[in-house]
């Protein structure tokens, strides 16, 4: 499945909502979130795709704090996979994962600067994630593997 420019553009905006700019950490449009990093995601999650679709179809227009608090409150299967989604894509980009593993405890730190309902949410979901990259790291016979 494709995402467009114009789909590509809402989803920078929600992912910045969740994964702002913070001193010495990117946002997630300035990671390609909603760029390659995405693409690299859906190589591996394409499951994730059309609830994706929905999501950027509905938020279209709209300021993006807004969609993702609403989406948030009253569709969290939705929120889900946007909280899925954004960190999934962030942290494809290799400059995110050597800063975040370089600097564990500013990020603890900054964390302050986020929603605290927002990171919670996201949190709660990362288990998806951390499952993705021990899949990567040391991948079983027969286990989700990223496409080379």
């Amino acid at each position: 499945m494709n995402f467009d420019l114009n789909e590509r553009t809402t989803l920078a905006g929600l992912a910045d909502v969740l994964i702002p700019a913070s001193e010495g950490f990117l946002s997630a449009s300035a990671a390609g979130a909603a760029g390659e990093g995405l693409d690299q995601l859906l190589a591996v999650r394409p499951d994730l795709a059309a609830g994706l679709k929905k999501i950027l179809q509905n938020a279209k227009g709209r300021k993006p704090g807004d969609a993702v608090k609403e989406l948030q409150a009253e569709d969290s299967a939705s929120f889900g996979v946007l909280a899925e989604v954004v960190p999934g894509a962030y942290f494809m980009n290799p400059q995110v994962r050597a800063t975040v593993a370089f600097n564990a405890a500013v990020a603890s730190a900054t964390s302050s600067l986020v929603d605290a309902d927002i990171f919670t949410s996201v949190c709660m979901v990362s288990a998806t994630w951390s499952n993705f990259t021990a899949a990567r790291s040391n991948p079983r016979p027969g286990s989700c593997r990223p496409r080379s």
